[in-house]
């Protein structure tokens, strides 16, 4: 099927994505690089280049700083990296501290909303102005449009983390199928269904709550579109354009669906303000027994279960069709692109700077970044890069394999790679969650969400913000309409009141966003 790019805003931004800061940089010596027009053949002639990179470190696998990534990187490109690696949670602090003072090393990891933030303070190198030595980042921009939306008035500021391959994820649909199977219950394949199967489960039992969530955004924005609608600003991809979800008679369907399952005690009475650490007690523990949300957790969850009841698992289900007849489901976005990397403007040799993310974004640099030294920690096989069964071997019996391994080569999303490959994964992961991402990228409803929204004017912005100031007291009533403290028959004239907040403006000022990077 053609993939298409579809669903969310910037709610699901913020959970779609996977937790990396990024980035760093410095001051350089040296001489500059000649211009990357292919593959390094090495960098033998070129004068060594210094620079600081600074970027966040992720808790689940440590930045280390001298790594045989870090000198593969020297050798064929001639920049030695001093990387400054920062504890995620000191990370926003320090980056915004250094940007606010214009005070940024050589490379410094930064988001999306940073790059449209600052780009006019002259801080940051203009990427594309020296497009003509990237024709490896070109190339990954042909295969991601999206990445469009990360030009400023026509240039570009920072190169983002892009997807060379990844184990694909989603919000998908994952029942207790072991349940399923002692109940003798097909397998849903509508809502409608899933209603009959959320029932049933009740009454075998009934001090059960079969449906959990860990709050509102976590499911809802996925679960709405599923069933037909949105839930705030919603991406569509068969008109091309963005939307409001809630003013929407659509989403009327989608809070009395919910507000039945509440009322039938088929929906987890805490399901707006469970935590995600009470909301994997329940999933582990046979308190509950489906969810709509990251496929991934249901590996933990099933592990977990097994420990007491052997046959117990969690697994993913096909998305459901909606009452118009549709099938739609969201994958999680392709690449990384909220996460990006800035050079800065005073670095002393921007050329080779430029040719070494170059270099990174092609394909030895995306093999090295990812898995290591040919001959060493990988090989090719059948033409495609493999961790060594030595390498594998090394590591398998750390409490996490890959990411212990991934740290110590300094390979991966969580250290250095622009153009990430999570082969070494599919090598060490769970082979449910291997099987779980091909299934999601064939399913026949499978949308991609959205990584970014358009980048807006300041303008925009401030009319943005206040818009929202509007309609967020307003939205809080989502939770009482499915708790029955606010009846649905008062559904219309909320929604006009969504209205009148300003939503129909909301979805003007993305939508004229959005046409400005098409």
């Amino acid at each position: 099927m053609t993939r298409k790019s579809a669903v969310l805003t910037s709610l699901l931004l913020s959970t779609a994505l996977i937790a990396s800061a990024c980035s760093s940089g410095g001051d350089s010596n040296g001489q500059g690089g000649t211009p990357n027009t292919a593959e390094s053949s090495g960098s033998a002639s070129k004068s060594t280049v210094e620079v600081r990179w600074m970027r966040g470190e992720n808790p689940a696998q440590a930045v280390k700083q001298d790594t045989p990534v870090i000198g593969e990187i020297l050798a064929k490109t001639g920049v030695k990296i001093n990387l400054e690696p920062v504890p995620g949670s000191n990370y926003e602090d320090k980056k915004r501290a250094l940007l606010a003072t214009n005070n940024i090393p050589d490379i410094i990891g930064i988001t999306a909303s940073d790059a449209a933030e600052f780009a006019g303070t002259g801080m940051f190198l203009t990427i594309s102005d020296y497009f003509d030595r990237m024709p490896n980042f070109q190339k990954v921009m042909e295969t991601n449009p999206e990445i469009k939306k990360l030009f400023i008035d026509g240039k570009l500021y920072s190169l983002p983390v892009a997807e060379h391959f990844k184990i694909q994820g989603g919000k998908a649909p994952m029942i207790r199928m072991d349940i399923l199977e002692k109940l003798d219950l097909a397998v849903p394949t509508t809502f409608d269904e899933l209603y009959d199967v959320l029932k049933k489960m009740k009454e075998a039992y009934p001090d059960s709550y079969p449906f959990s969530s860990r709050g509102i955004p976590a499911f809802l924005d996925a679960f709405a579109f599923g069933m037909g609608g949105g839930f705030g600003m919603t991406y569509d991809d068969e008109t091309g354009a963005y939307f409001y979800g809630q003013n929407k008679p659509e989403f009327k369907e989608v809070l009395t669906f919910l507000n039945r399952l509440y009322s039938e005690g088929l929906l987890d009475p805490d399901f707006a303000i469970n935590t995600k650490q009470n909301w994997d007690e329940k999933m582990s523990t046979g308190k509950s027994f489906f969810y709509y949300d990251n496929n991934s957790f249901a590996v933990n969850y099933t592990a977990a279960l097994q420990q007491a009841e052997p046959g117990a698992r969690f697994d993913r289900i096909p998305y459901l069709k909606n009452a118009k007849g549709d099938i739609r489901g969201w994958l999680y976005p392709k690449g990384w692109l909220t996460d990006n990397y800035a050079i800065s403007s005073d670095t002393k040799n921007p050329e080779a700077v430029i040719d070494m993310f170059d270099w990174m974004y092609g394909e030895e640099g995306t093999n090295v970044t990812n898995y290591g030294i040919e001959g060493q920690t990988f090989e090719i096989v059948d033409g495609q890069p493999k961790m060594t069964d030595a390498t594998l071997e090394k590591y398998k019996g750390s409490t996490d394999p890959a990411r212990v391994m991934l740290s110590e080569i300094g390979a991966g999303l969580l250290a250095l790679a622009v153009h990430v490959d999570e082969g070494p994964f599919t090598q060490l992961s769970d082979p449910n969650l291997v099987r779980w991402g091909e299934e999601l990228v064939n399913d026949p409803g499978a949308r991609y969400a959205p990584a970014l929204v358009p980048a807006f004017t300041s303008e925009e912005t401030k009319l943005i913000k206040g818009i929202t100031s509007k309609t967020a007291p307003l939205e809080e009533d989502v939770v009482k309409f499915v708790m029955g403290i606010k009846p649905l028959t008062e559904f219309d004239q909320w929604a006009e009141q969504l209205t009148k907040a300003g939503a129909e403006q909301l979805e003007n000022i993305y939508n004229e966003a959005l046409k400005r990077v098409q």
